[in-house]
């Protein structure tokens, strides 16, 4: 069995999202998937990867083991290429989503209303020459809500001590307040952020995560979060 938590608006699969497919019943994609920049790497080392040089060392807490395989055989779970990435948009397909991407790569396949940025405020870890401050945003189906006025993301770090890839709940937010009705999807849940605020906004949600580590974690910040349930939607 896949289920590793569920409540009355949040339900959380440990797995693959390439086998469990649960979570393509959902109404709306919101995810922020490897963006497989370990294939700018040449050999086992990574010369431009995002944040992949440093974080796959032995002594990272946010390493995947994978024997044989990158660094020293530890590397970001599914970043290896876009293989996971470009599945799960397949499996999607052309409904409602937004989804997370790296500068350095291609598009993520799929046709695409918009594209946003998301300003961090301070360098990412990424190899090479730039250490971009910026991540993209893709989008289709949302609508403009009355504080969505934007083309440029600006939101605090989120503390990626919980994940090298944490997005903070306040960015998600934002996001999600502009998604159209429906349960919300997360494929690739990370450290939970998605979860959260779509619980926040009152959202249903479904999200899929390889990593039991980083499940553990979702369920604990989802029992931390104080949160109002008056006012969610049915």
């Amino acid at each position: 069995m896949s289920l590793y938590y569920e409540d009355q608006y949040v339900q959380l699969h440990l797995g693959d999202c390439r086998a469990i497919r649960g979570w393509t019943a959902a109404n709306v994609l919101v995810t922020d998937p490897p963006y497989g920049t370990q294939v700018l790497g040449v050999g086992d080392v990574n010369h431009g990867g995002y944040g992949r040089r440093q974080n796959a060392a032995r002594d990272s807490k946010h390493a995947s083991k994978r024997p044989g395989v990158g660094r020293e055989g530890y590397v970001i779970a599914g970043d290896m290429d876009t293989e996971s990435r470009d599945l799960a948009l397949e499996l999607w397909g052309d409904r409602p989503a937004l989804v997370f991407g790296s500068p350095r790569l291609p598009d993520p396949p799929g046709p695409w209303d918009d594209r946003l940025v998301w300003d961090k405020r301070r360098p990412g870890m990424n190899g090479g020459p730039w250490r971009y401050t910026h991540e993209s945003i893709y989008a289709r189906g949302f609508v403009r809500s009355s504080n969505s006025n934007f083309s440029v993301m600006t939101a605090f770090p989120a503390d990626q001590s919980l994940h090298i890839h944490a997005k903070p709940v306040a960015l998600m937010e934002s996001l999600i307040e502009c998604a159209p009705p429906g349960v919300i999807a997360d494929p690739f849940a990370g450290s939970g952020s998605t979860l959260i605020a779509a619980r926040n906004l009152g959202r249903r949600a479904i999200g899929v995560e390889v990593e039991e580590k980083y499940c553990e974690l979702i369920v604990r910040r989802l029992s931390q979060q104080a949160f109002d349930f008056s006012e969610l939607e049915s």
